[in-house]
């Protein structure tokens, strides 16, 4: 069946006017009623009652209405995102990181992607890689940068940068860069750590545990903020990556040593959660955006890392478990 049929008798039982609805469809009046007399013809039913105000819908028309509406906007946005992928993405998305990233890649970010995608909004919601994995299976968050890869092998997941956590302390410190700290020589400081729990401070326990070293914390706080506010003050000293605490440092009120034997690096990435209602082209392009982004903050010096080389999906779209999100109407 003509699929414009049916959206020209939606427009006429909305119009209440056959009239009415072949000048809003550009149509002609007799034209428009020899294709629902064609429609009547298919469907072996009459749809239209004639009235002193124009045409009203039967039994039979008004039941067409009610089951052909929803599933004829469903075909026309299907149609709409297979013949422009992504250019009429409409929509508010939600991107999560930890608090460490977003100090750096939130506001950047937000610039960049307002550029490039202007229909779409977007909202950054800051916690642990691992509550972001989670929140991603309730279809809370959509895309995340998170330290990486995820225990979960059900988002997809793809590489960006690679950077090493240094050890920062307060103006009054004799941390330098050019003073290597070594590992075990933090079990002799007083340490304000984030929980044990996977991230930073889960990698930080696992290299303790292997070095047999013991490594704890004199204050526990899950904020960044409050973190650095506490090394600023002298209570202790905080394992950070540099570009969460570029402003304390070019300030003067945070000092960093790097930390050996061994050295802490983390990855850090970018995960879509599965099954994303978007176009394939559009996940695509918006990961691609992320990565411009932190290829510029690398670039600039902003991020004191190394930037990856593209893997899973983002650089080879025909591999089974390395696709984007399919198109979910």
């Amino acid at each position: 069946m003509d699929t414009h049929r049916l959206k020209y008798f939606l427009r006429i039982a909305e119009e209440g006017s056959m009239s009415r609805a072949s000048r809003v469809l550009g149509i002609a009046q007799p034209a428009l009623s020899r294709q629902m007399r064609l429609l009547e013809a298919d469907l072996g039913v009459t749809l239209f009652r004639r009235t002193s105000r124009g045409v009203e819908l039967t039994d039979e028309g008004e039941q067409l209405q009610a089951t052909t509406a929803a599933p004829l906007r469903q075909l026309e946005l299907a149609m709409q995102w297979v013949g422009s992928p992504g250019g009429r993405v409409d929509r508010l998305l939600v991107v999560g990181m930890p608090a460490t990233i977003a100090a750096v890649l939130a506001t950047p970010l937000l610039i960049r992607i307002g550029t490039t995608f202007p229909h779409v909004s977007l909202r950054v919601t800051v916690a642990e890689s691992g509550q972001l994995v989670e929140r991603m299976m309730t279809d809370e968050i959509d895309f995340a940068v998170i330290y990486g890869p995820p225990a979960d092998e059900r988002p997809f997941y793809n590489d960006l940068l690679a950077e090493d956590v240094a050890l920062v302390g307060g103006p009054a410190s004799n941390l330098a860069p050019d003073r290597p700290v070594r590992f075990a020589a933090l079990a002799d400081l007083p340490l304000v750590l984030p929980p044990i729990q996977p991230g930073l401070g889960y990698t930080i326990q696992h290299i303790a545990l292997r070095q047999k070293v013991t490594i704890a914390s004199c204050i526990e706080t899950d904020s960044l903020e409050v973190s650095k506010q506490l090394v600023a003050a002298g209570l202790g000293y905080g394992i950070v990556p540099l570009s969460s605490c570029a402003c304390e440092r070019a300030a003067g009120t945070l000092r960093y040593a790097p930390i050996v034997d061994p050295i802490i690096t983390q990855h850090v990435g970018l995960a879509v959660r599965p099954q994303l209602a978007l176009p394939r082209g559009f996940v695509t392009r918006f990961g691609s955006a992320i990565r411009d982004e932190v290829a510029a903050l690398i670039g600039s010096r902003e991020w004191p890392a190394r930037l990856l080389a593209p893997t899973a999906w983002t650089d080879d779209p025909h591999r089974e478990r390395s696709e984007p999100p399919l198109v979910r109407l």
